[in-house]
């Protein structure tokens, strides 16, 4: 388990809410230098805290703005691999969980109607899902992972 300290936690605090940060505008947050700084974070990396920087997309702009969590059962005959592989080219699926009780997978998708979420869901029927179950997400609340630190 990597050791963070009081200073590792605020740039990683940091980093989460804007990954562009020059290594001068992140060393200005923690009274240190940008070498110092950029040692850090290269530390950071290194021990896998940080595993990797994104670009953050607003669906809505592209058109998606229907968000659904589906609940997947799937039936007796179907292999967990073949559905996981198989989902991997349902694109309006943003992820999928495997988990414990009642159901097998919960799936995030994201679609441009409700026609298109239906389609989704025929498609995953197809590719092995017994029982579906759906809920729109009305709105989502997210908190900075920082948190755990």
């Amino acid at each position: 388990m990597a050791v963070v300290d009081e200073i590792d936690r605020t740039l990683l605090a940091a980093l989460i809410d804007d990954a562009r940060l020059s290594y001068q505008q992140l060393a200005s947050e923690v009274n240190l230098s940008s070498n110092s700084t950029a040692d850090r974070v290269r530390r950071l990396r290194a021990t896998g805290v940080i595993a990797g920087y994104h670009a953050a997309l607003n669906l809505e702009t592209l058109g998606r703005t229907l968000h659904s969590l589906t609940d997947v059962k799937l039936k007796e005959s179907v292999d967990r691999r073949d559905f996981e592989r198989d989902l991997g080219a349902v694109v309006q699926v943003l992820s999928a969980l495997h988990t414990t009780g009642e159901f097998d997978y919960q799936l995030r998708i994201v679609s441009a109607s409700t026609d298109e979420l239906q389609s989704v869901l025929d498609i995953l029927r197809q590719i092995g899902a017994r029982d579906v179950q759906s809920r729109i997400v009305l709105g989502e609340i997210t908190f900075n992972p920082a948190r755990l630190l």
